[in-house]
């Protein structure tokens, strides 16, 4: 009996291979916000409230929605590298980047479908855990601010508002609990401290999302007769026209009226001293989102001196994607694979810039006097790395020598090699 045997030619194997597009993820800068935080308000039947619509009525929603932001992009990635929505294949997506009117709308559109087929077809959240038909009708209106085009910025500003004209808080949540769900707040002109809500001011990364999503409507999403602007010019008129802004924004955060009082912040008192011409100039707008700002004057002065407008950023959510062992998903490392963190990192933002200030104030870590750390102002690429390297030796160093978060808790090392690189 004869046997032949067939070999391929390795040529065509290797064209087959060489013939497939290469692929790659999509700029998260550029993926919409969702404008909504899930479980707001629980009805004990697994609604939660949603956005409000034009007449001011909250929509209810599934409280698991909108979806774990990580899980979202993983999503969005595959449906836009296959070109459809992989869980419904006869919807077809594009996320192009440039920033003209179509290509902001076809993402949008793209988000849309994504967030509505996440667990199979017409299986998903709902639009309006989202405000993505709000942006979307801003983009058609001609209302929207431009948003950035693709780039390798760590921070994206996706109304198009500077945010280091965003006021700072001033206060840290959960100072002094009662027992009650009451913590202490600003202390008023009689000298007493007013009590708020533990979980106030809330975090910064939701209330800025919550700010941009507001201002790209140009009224409170949550409250609709609330009319916001968020000019960017140092007049005193603009000054408190952000102020305003942030005040409703913060008091609709999960509906109207229902959010954080402006005790839980020094809004108020950042408002008077502008009135009253006693507050220092407020930054000039930047043209582009950047991990350390041009240096500038702030709003809210600090013992150490340090801007708020030069911190670097974290870029990454703490209580991502939870073990149950107290671990949660950090960044991703150069072999893509996902870096675990306790889940508690990183720190609240106000509580690590009071860290950070009394650090620089005492040039050195007050929790590691042997670590020297310095915070130059200037826009030099030697400054910049300064002052990243002060924030990460206060992450590492928050409760303790050697006790804190680690740095894969946040973007600073990828903000480093930026910097040096």
């Amino acid at each position: 009996m004869k046997f032949s045997l067939y070999v391929a030619p390795v040529f065509a194997t290797v064209g087959l291979v060489s013939g497939v597009p290469f692929k790659r993820d999509v700029d998260p800068a550029l993926v919409p916000e969702f404008g909504v935080t899930a479980g707001v308000n629980p009805t004990g039947t697994g609604d939660c409230d949603g956005i409000a619509n034009p007449a001011g009525n909250v929509i209810k929603i599934p409280c698991s929605c909108p979806p774990d932001r990580a899980s979202f992009l993983q999503s969005l990635n595959a449906n836009v590298n296959a070109g459809k929505v992989v869980n419904n294949p006869s919807v077809s997506v594009t996320f192009p980047t440039d920033d003209s009117k179509d290509s902001q709308l076809a993402r949008l559109q793209t988000a849309i479908v994504t967030l509505q087929n996440l667990n199979g077809p017409g299986k998903g959240c709902p639009a309006a855990s989202t405000t993505f038909l709000v942006q979307q009708k801003v983009v058609q209106d001609g209302t929207v601010v431009s948003t950035p085009a693709a780039s390798s910025t760590l921070t994206p500003r996706s109304s198009g508002i500077d945010t280091s004209l965003v006021p700072g808080f001033g206060v840290s949540p959960g100072v002094n609990p009662t027992g009650t769900g009451d913590c202490d707040g600003t202390t008023n002109a009689a000298g007493q401290v007013v009590k708020i809500p533990c979980s106030c001011p809330p975090d910064r990364n939701a209330f800025i999302q919550s700010l941009e999503t507001n201002v790209a409507a140009g009224f409170v999403v949550n409250n609709p007769s609330v009319k916001v602007s968020f000019p960017e010019d140092n007049s005193k008129d603009s000054q408190l026209a952000r102020l305003q802004t942030a005040i409703v924004t913060l008091q609709n955060l999960n509906g109207p009226g229902k959010g954080c009082p402006a005790a839980s912040t020094t809004f108020l008192a950042q408002q008077k001293a502008i009135q009253d011409g006693t507050a220092a100039p407020a930054p000039a707008a930047s043209s582009a989102a950047a991990p350390a700002p041009t240096s500038v004057s702030s709003p809210v002065p600090t013992t150490s001196g340090v801007n708020v407008a030069l911190v670097p950023e974290f870029g990454h959510a703490a209580g991502l994607n939870p073990t149950g062992t107290g671990d949660c998903d950090g960044i991703t490392n150069d072999a893509g694979q996902v870096i675990k963190v306790p889940c508690s990192c990183p720190p609240n933002r106000d509580t690590f810039i009071a860290s950070l200030n009394a650090n620089v104030a005492a040039g050195h870590v007050v929790n590691n006097p042997s670590v020297q750390l310095t915070f130059p102002a200037d826009e030099s690429n030697a400054s910049k790395a300064a002052r990243i390297n002060a924030a990460l030796v206060t992450l590492q160093n928050l409760n303790g020598p050697g006790v804190g978060c680690p740095a894969a808790s946040t973007t600073f090392l990828a903000q480093l090699k930026a910097v040096q690189g």
